[in-house]
């Protein structure tokens, strides 16, 4: 499981930036290994999805939305791809933002991974996760993690898996009850 935060680009080398996004959760940690000040960081989503933040989002959906095209049913169809392209390249500029990362420097464009860590794996192997989290920070920064990072890691994957194990629980009484959308069943009896 500890492969599994191993990552290397092309080549061999290791990411600029690498970071760790608990779905459920405020808080996201960043391993920001660039030269100049290495450092590990808890940030937290409020200080990034600003008003700043969804204004830009909005404008470039506008953008998409309203974009003249010979094919206008396939156009609606592709939105919600679109839509999702959006997000994801709004919140790397601003998380980069707040690392002090500015595209219309002179510096060179960090190359970055995300770990998303959540569902099945972390329910099931947390203790192995965590591990492999840990190691992560060791690696990475110069001398072992210190203690602190490792009761912040531990408090986030608990929490994550906390907030999972609460979902899993009302999915499945909706389900038993037959007011989830995804619940089926092979015999009803309306009687």
């Amino acid at each position: 499981m500890e492969e599994l935060f191993n990552a290397q680009l092309p080549g061999g080398e290791r990411p600029d930036i690498q970071l760790c996004i608990f779905p459920h959760l405020r808080e996201f940690l960043v391993i920001d290994l660039r030269p100049q000040q290495p450092r590990v960081l808890l940030l937290n989503t409020a200080d990034v999805f600003n008003g700043e933040f969804f204004r830009s989002v909005e404008a470039e959906f506008s953008e998409a939305l309203r974009e003249e095209t010979e094919y206008p049913f396939a156009h609606l169809i592709n939105l919600p791809l679109r839509l999702e392209e959006a997000v994801r390249e709004t919140a790397m500029t601003f998380i980069l933002d707040r690392l002090g990362f500015h595209p219309d420097s002179d510096d060179q464009f960090p190359t970055v991974v995300v770990f998303i860590v959540s569902g099945g794996a972390l329910a099931v192997h947390s203790e192995h996760v965590l591990d492999g989290l840990r190691e992560l920070l060791r690696d990475r920064s110069a001398g072992p993690a210190p203690s602190a990072w490792d009761q912040v890691l531990s408090r986030l994957v608990s929490e994550e898996n906390n907030v999972l194990q609460k979902l899993n629980r009302v999915e499945l009484t909706e389900a038993l009850s037959g007011d989830s959308p995804d619940y089926f069943t092979l015999w009803e009896s309306r009687n």
